[in-house]
């Protein structure tokens, strides 16, 4: 039954976003080509994980390929090693609890992408994904909305009709780089869909709990943090190869970059930008501490302390080594979660949050087919997606 369930929801993704989907296949080819990754490699380690993966997952890559009529086999690699050919960035930052307007939490997030122009190539900054909406339906009836790389099964943040919310950040360790991996170890950890199973839980902690018990029983290779909240708190699970750390916020603001808080020790030293984006979105916080608005996080999405560069929070300027690709505002409801809602710009947000077509409000009581169909396809991000839409 349930991988009949996600066969379906593979299906009815791939129909929707067909054209984004077989995109994002393109830049993954390019991109792995201008780091010297050949497809034929690609495919043959594909081989060798696929089994990874679970039959739910499998089911709904396969339903996915169907519907957006692209190669299953292409699919399934992009799936297994798009977190390593286009690694993701990011700055969350959030009020919870009583340090809101409201008394509950709300949360954001800015997807950046790019990466390790080591690893990516040098014209990575010009390749990137597009980024949809996102809405997956649960085996117990609930379903989950959030914003996804068109064609993966994961998620880069999200809300699920219990009220918990998720999202995630990459995380520079100088002890992963030190690491020699094999190839199983290696490819385990995708955030991205450690995220969405872990919203298959009904409260914050449980989805934490279920986070940290993964990663201790097999760790991410590339280290990164996940953060998870109710209308009351939010948990913030760091993890560093055998080191996983979780820290509660409640009633307080906080902030996490690509920087390590809990296990800081394990930062990899001289990463500015990732030092700097921290304290500058603690700075932007403490200014608003204890009335946070939506609007609040939506500004604090669209900073440019430095212009465009590696201090602000909206980040896209040529040659940096990741860019912003979309942002979140989730204002969580405690006495009716249903009602919670998630904000969405695809694009850049100084761009997507001004214009009326960059953006949508979504409800969890919303179905599939009252999500406006254009964000379903991921069509403000092809707008939005350069720094200025008037070059489209």
């Amino acid at each position: 039954m349930l991988n009949q369930l996600s066969f379906k929801n593979g299906m009815l993704t791939g129909r929707q976003c067909a054209a984004s989907i077989a995109e994002n296949l393109r830049v993954f080819w390019q991109t792995a080509a201008e780091a010297g990754i050949s497809r034929t490699e690609i495919e043959r380690q594909a081989g060798k994980t696929a089994d990874a993966f679970s039959d739910a997952r499998y089911e709904e890559i396969r339903g996915m390929a169907k519907g957006a009529g692209v190669s299953f086999k292409e699919l399934l690699a992009y799936n297994l090693f798009q977190p390593q050919v286009l690694p993701e960035g990011c700055t969350v930052f959030w009020a919870a609890g009583k340090a809101s307007s409201t008394g509950a939490t709300i949360l954001g997030k800015n997807s950046d992408k790019g990466g390790d122009e080591g690893f990516t190539g040098k014209n990575c900054h010009n390749l990137h994904e597009i980024n949809v909406v996102s809405y997956f339906e649960n085996e117990d009836g609930s379903h989950i909305i959030g914003v996804s790389a068109a064609g993966t099964t994961g998620l880069k943040m999200g809300l699920n009709s219990y009220g918990v919310a998720a999202a995630t950040n990459f995380g520079y360790s100088a002890k992963v780089k030190k690491m020699t991996l094999s190839v199983e170890a290696k490819f385990a950890g995708d955030r991205a869909q450690i995220a969405r199973d872990a919203l298959a839980k009904k409260t914050a902690l449980e989805a934490a709990q279920y986070t940290a018990a993964r990663l201790m029983e097999r760790p991410m290779a590339s280290s990164g943090m996940f953060e998870f909240a109710d209308a009351d708190s939010v948990y913030v699970v760091e993890n560093v190869y055998e080191y996983v750390a979780v820290q509660k916020v409640v009633d307080a603001v906080d902030s996490r970059s690509n920087y390590f808080v809990t296990l800081g020790h394990l930062n990899e030293p001289g990463n500015a930008s990732c030092y700097c984006r921290y304290h500058r979105s603690q700075k932007l916080l403490a200014k608003v501490d204890g009335h946070v608005t939506v609007e609040d996080l939506k500004n604090i999405s669209m900073d440019h302390h430095d212009g465009t560069g590696s201090v602000g929070i909206c980040r896209h300027t040529e040659g940096l080594d990741s860019s912003t690709q979309s942002s979140v505002v989730i204002e969580l409801n405690r006495e009716r979660p249903e009602q919670s809602r998630i904000h969405v710009a695809l694009g850049k947000p100084c761009n997507a949050w001004r214009y009326e077509d960059g953006h949508t409000v979504i409800t969890m009581d919303m179905k599939r087919e009252e999500i406006p169909e254009a964000f379903l396809q991921g069509e403000p991000y092809k707008k939005y997606g350069t720094a200025d839409p008037l070059l489209q």
